[in-house]
This record gives structure tokens, sequence and C-alpha cells, in this order.
């Protein structure tokens, strides 16, 4: 029976579902801990309608998955490599890429360093155009969560690549400088030049106060829990959430009343039992006797 009241059945295969909705799923990386899924959804929308949009941890980033209601809207986003979102540059990729098209946008990488603290993706939208970079990403600390004085910019081809290390960039009269992603290690990560001490960085006036010795997973836990939207489950369940050092300090000394409170009085245990005791009163007062009978 082909329809039943108006209604029309079709055959059920989950496959063919679900590689329908693989062709209309979006991946987007390199997302800060602190944008919401209502910013995601807001930015992408521009692009088509979007029926669903899940997030997952990725150290220190989110890495989200966005289903678009039909393919048209990736076909527009196919040749785009990043999009920008709350100011800073969020990258992306189609799921049916293969693995090689994946490494094609990360196969021609140069650094841009010595950016002016607090640079993010947006203020070098100008910069970009002009080198014409597929996309520009400023990473963050993990330590503060702040945006390192380094951007790492990605292009199409090493011809391009190369073409944009001999133009000379300045952002607000600062000089930048061009580097190999394998410099990144020797980055004072303070002002972002080589070679220099950030004990003795002339770019910041504040000490150089010592880091409390946290482990990789505490830092992790510690940016979750400060940095992630109030809606993430995992901040809605309180799984990142550090112990108050002041309660540990009220619990700690609750606890010691507690055991000083139940712990007996020896002096006052001592005098009852030598009240309870006759024997022991009578010879105490002879020994005093003797012993005033003793002075000169």
């Amino acid at each position: 029976m082909d329809s039943l009241f108006g209604l029309h059945f079709h055959a059920y295969d989950p496959q063919a579902i679900k590689a329908d909705e693989h062709a209309r799923t979006l991946v987007v990386t390199d997302i800060p801990l602190f944008l919401t899924d209502a910013l995601l959804r807001g930015t992408f929308s521009r692009y088509g309608n979007i029926i669903r949009c899940h997030t997952r941890l990725s150290k220190l980033y989110r890495t989200a998955y966005i289903t678009f209601e039909s393919t048209g809207a990736l076909q527009n986003l196919n040749s785009t490599w990043g999009v920008l979102c709350g100011g800073h540059c969020l990258r992306i990729c189609p799921t049916t890429f293969s693995p090689e098209q994946r490494a094609e946008r990360r196969a021609y990488v140069a650094l841009l360093a010595g950016l002016p603290r607090g640079t993010i993706a947006v203020d070098l939208a100008e910069i970009a155009n002009e080198i014409s970079a597929k996309s520009i990403n400023v990473p963050f600390s993990m330590n503060s969560y702040n945006p390192k004085p380094y951007a790492y910019c990605h292009f199409a081809s090493e011809t391009a690549m190369e073409n944009a290390k001999s133009i000379s960039c300045a952002l607000k009269k600062v000089g930048l400088t061009w580097h190999s992603p394998d410099e990144v290690t020797s980055f004072c990560h303070r002002c972002g030049r080589p070679n220099c001490n950030p004990d003795r960085c002339g770019s910041s006036s504040r000490p150089n106060l010592p880091s409390r010795p946290w482990q990789s997973n505490d830092k992790l836990h510690a940016l979750y829990n400060k940095h992630l939207p109030p809606s993430h489950p995992a901040k809605r369940h309180n799984r990142f959430a550090r112990p108050d050092n002041n309660n540990d300090g009220q619990s700690r000394t609750n606890a010691s009343r507690h055991r000083s409170k139940s712990r007996p009085n020896t002096r006052q245990q001592s005098r009852s039992r030598s009240q309870h005791r006759p024997w022991n009163r009578d010879n105490l007062n002879n020994n005093n006797n003797k012993a005033n009978n003793n002075v000169l």
C-alpha cells in the first residue's frame, strides 16, 4: 500500500540517513572556551538553517559539529577556511573532506610574531587580506588564557606563503616578524620575540610571579571552570569545580574544635580523681607538712 489516509511510506535506511546528515555537517575547530553555543548558531545561521549543533572539549578549545538543513550551505563554505566569530577566527572544514584535503589546509603555515598585548584575529583582518591568508589564528595561553603574541597564518600554496613572508607587516605601530612554526619554542611569551628572556622582557612592567606547579589536567580544569559558558553540560554538573580554600580552612578549624571539645580535660580528670580517692589526698597533705617542717 503506497498511501494510507494521505500518508506516504518510504523505505527506512539508517546508513543512507546517516550519510545524508554527514554530507550536511560542518566541523568547526579552534573555538575559544568562552564562546557560547548561541553565538555559534548566530554566526553560522547566516549560511543556512541549522538543525543541530553540538560541541565537545578539545584541550584548550572546543570543536563544534553543525548540521544544516541542506547541502547548499556547505557549498558556499567549501572554499572558506575560517570564519570570524566574536572577533576570533574559527577554522572550518566539511565532514565530507578526505584526510588529504584536511592536511592540505595545514600544509603551508607561517608565524607572524611580535603582536601587541591582547591582539585577536579580528585585529589582523586587514593584514590577513593583504597577505592573502586563508585563515589566521591567535593561540591562547594555558596559564592565563590570554592571546599569545603571535599568530598562525595558513595559506593555500607555498608560493602564496613565500609572497606573504616578503611583505613587512606592522600593527599599532609595532613591527611584526615572520617565522617558521618550528621556531615557536624560542618565542618570549610576553613580547613574542625570539630568544628574549621573559624575566627581563621590557614589554611588561609586572613582576614575574612564580606560577603554581599545577599539573596539565589541573590547568585545563581551571580553564574549563572559568571560561566555559554556564549552559555547557560540564559546567552545569560542576565537573571541573575545585574545592574552595576558605571552606577547607573552615572545615579544618571546625574539625579541630570538635576534637578539642570531644577530648576530655586531663587536669579536671586528675583533680576529680584525687577528690574521689581520699587516701591520695591524705598522703599529699602529709608530704607537704614534712616539707614545711624541714624549711629553716
